[in-house]
């Protein structure tokens, strides 16, 4: 019996999809995998980090040391690096020191990590909710089971002050920008908190806000509490004043991201189809780019990305890009790339 739900996770589905279509369709059906994933390995190392400081926060009642820290991230680092997640573009050393360095700069920890640490109520607590959708737009699929991990965090004593705000232009379009605007956190606020492992500039902030947006909504389906507020921790951003980003919530633009997250959700669900019927034709880009001409599709940061698809040499956009079909990225022959 066919099953009437698709599943699809935040990160690992719907963002990688609105990232590249065509790198996420070989990698999630055709099973191809990229020898080497430049985002995965610091963003996966960096919720590792978080969660296992909060667990031994939690068992200990004190904090671990920068010392004890890295170490447990020589670890995982190992852990990752079986299962096949990998970077040629740092070195290991050069990886765990930039996170290190990050969360205990010059040995002691951060402060925005103690009080995420200490007022963390769970570590990455998994969401699973299924929500219905309208039939015809997922060609029999009825039901959208949407998950991803998020942490909560309770201001305690010490209420942040957050020097960067999230603003909307355009509410109903979901259009909006960093504005330079205080907000004051109360003790008891109850927060949504995500890890970044990019600066606080990235070309994908729209979309991690409306991630966390999303995440507010099935978090107060599934427990009847509302958060007053989700934050953004862009680890590796080294000036302090733009590390943390405050998004208001309120039911209106909560409203408008979960009904965003559902059109993604069909999109990504027309790609399926596509890619089932004729795998060539699902083109590579930013999904958000794919009205731009063939060879203008890709950012700066997506191209950290390309560089490492194992799908690279056949794809008209970054081939396009390259302008040559002798770059040393796309030439197969290329024994020290490949």
């Amino acid at each position: 019996m066919t099953s009437d739900v698709i599943e699809i996770s935040y990160t690992g589905d719907l963002l990688a999809h609105r990232r590249c279509p065509r790198a996420w369709s070989y990698e999630k059906y055709a099973r191809f995998r990229p020898y080497e994933q430049v985002q995965a390995m610091e963003g996966r190392l960096v919720h590792h980090a978080m969660e296992w400081l909060t667990r031994r926060y939690g068992d200990k009642k004190s904090h671990a040391s920068v010392t004890e820290l890295r170490e447990q991230l020589e670890k995982h680092f190992r852990v990752l690096w079986a299962r096949g997640i990998r970077t040629a573009f740092s070195t290991k050393a050069e990886v765990l020191g930039r996170i290190t360095e990050r969360l205990f700069p010059n040995g002691t920890m951060h402060k925005t990590v103690k009080v995420a640490i200490e007022g963390a109520q769970h570590t990455e607590y998994e969401l699973r909710a299924v929500r219905k959708l309208v039939k015809a737009d997922f060609s029999g699929k009825s039901r959208l089971l949407l998950t991803g991990v998020l942490d909560l965090v309770v201001q305690q004593e010490s209420p942040l002050v957050y020097a960067r705000t999230w603003q909307w232009s355009d509410p109903e379009n979901l259009v909006g920008d960093v504005v330079v605007k205080p907000t004051q956190a109360s003790v008891g606020d109850l927060e949504i908190w995500d890890y970044k492992a990019t600066r606080s500039n990235t070309h994908y902030l729209g979309d991690y806000v409306r991630q966390l947006l999303t995440y507010a909504a099935l978090y107060e389906e599934r427990t009847g509490k509302t958060p007053v507020r989700c934050v953004l921790f862009f680890v590796n951003e080294t000036r302090y004043e733009k590390q943390l980003l405050a998004v208001p919530i309120d039911d209106t633009i909560v409203h408008h991201a979960v009904q965003w997250t559902i059109d993604q959700a069909r999109l990504l669900r027309n790609t399926v189809l596509s890619f089932e019927s004729n795998p060539l034709g699902v083109s590579g880009g930013d999904l958000a780019l794919s009205s731009e001409p063939v060879g203008k599709r890709t950012t700066d940061e997506l191209r950290q990305q390309c560089t490492a698809c194992g799908r690279r040499f056949d794809c008209d956009e970054y081939r396009t890009y390259l302008k040559s079909p002798n770059h040393p990225d796309i030439r197969l022959d290329n024994i020290e790339k490949n």
